[in-house]
Formats: structure tokens, sequence, C-alpha cells
């Protein structure tokens, strides 16, 4: 089991569906740390994608504090420094079809009219299923590689952890 003890900047990457605002929300109530999600900041009511500078600019100041926990992706600059400030780094990388798979359930779960648990405000949930698994796809086939090659450039003090599977991540969330 990882030890987390005296973790204070944590950055949780990987593609959508794969449980990282989940394991971020569990962490920041476990270890006391403040929680952030890249995607509160960078969608505006109606899926409109906010302006990346000002995506930027609000990311870059939750780096520069002291405790933080920031689950998602965001522009490639942001995410960038983002690894660097960060003392403890997850990659969720789960395989492909259990990002499906898990995306296909939260989108079931709103067709039935049930929340996420981190409701984007003004955001309809089922208007971006395609979308969604569309992104899915391109991520794992198109910017994991650039994401991975990043990661192996990341700071040496940094603890990294690498979740392969829900086992794995539900232990780790449990830590």
């Amino acid at each position: 089991m990882p030890s987390l003890v005296g973790m204070k900047r944590v950055a949780i990457v990987g593609n959508a569906g794969g449980g990282k605002s989940t394991l971020g929300r569990r962490l920041a109530d476990q270890h006391g740390l403040p929680f952030f999600s890249v995607d509160q900041i960078q969608w505006l009511p109606g899926w409109v994608q906010a302006d990346e500078g000002v995506v930027t600019r609000k990311l870059d100041e939750v780096v520069t504090t002291e405790r933080w926990i920031l689950d998602g992706w965001g522009p490639w600059l942001s995410l960038e420094k983002r690894l660097a400030a960060a003392d403890t780094i997850i990659f969720v990388d789960l395989p492909l079809w259990m990002h499906f798979w898990l995306a296909a359930e939260r989108q079931i779960s709103a067709a039935r009219g049930e929340d996420r648990s981190d409701p984007l405000q003004g955001c309809d949930q089922l208007a971006v299923t395609r979308r969604l698994f569309e992104l899915i796809w391109r991520v794992d086939q198109d910017l994991k590689p650039r994401l991975q090659a990043m990661l192996e450039r990341r700071p040496a003090t940094a603890a990294y952890h690498h979740m392969t599977t829900m086992a794995e991540l539900d232990a780790f969330g449990r830590s």
C-alpha cells in the first residue's frame, strides 16, 4: 500500500470516466486537502469551453498555493506546470474498455435522473454522450503518448502512482 503521508500537492491525470474525481474527493476528505476539478474550471453552462487563458490562470492560481488535489487534464502548459509542482502524481490508466464502461455507467445514471457527484453548472450530462465517448477514444489513441512522455519527465522528488486496475484505484482511495 502506498504511503500518502506528507502529500500536499496532488495531480491526478488520466482519461475521462476513470474515476479521477471520485478518487480526488476521497483523498481530499481523508487528508484534509482542498479539491479542485479541471472540469469545473474549464466548462461553462451549455458545455461552452472557457477561454484557455482564463482556465490556465485559474489553474495556475491553484498550483501556486501550498495544498491542493487537482484532477483532470486542462491545457497542456497548465498540466505541465501542475506536474512540475506536484509532490504526488497519480496516473489513472485503466484499460480503454474500462474507461468506456465507467463512462457508460455514468451516462446511464444521468439518463435515470441521477446527478453526478460533481455536476457541472448548466451542463446537461446526456447532451455530450457522443462527445464523451469520442474524447475517450481520442485521448487513448492520440493524447496519451504525449501525456506519458510528460510523466516520464516528472520531477524525481514526486511520488508517482500508476493505477491500471480498479482494484488498485479502490485500494489507493482507502489509503
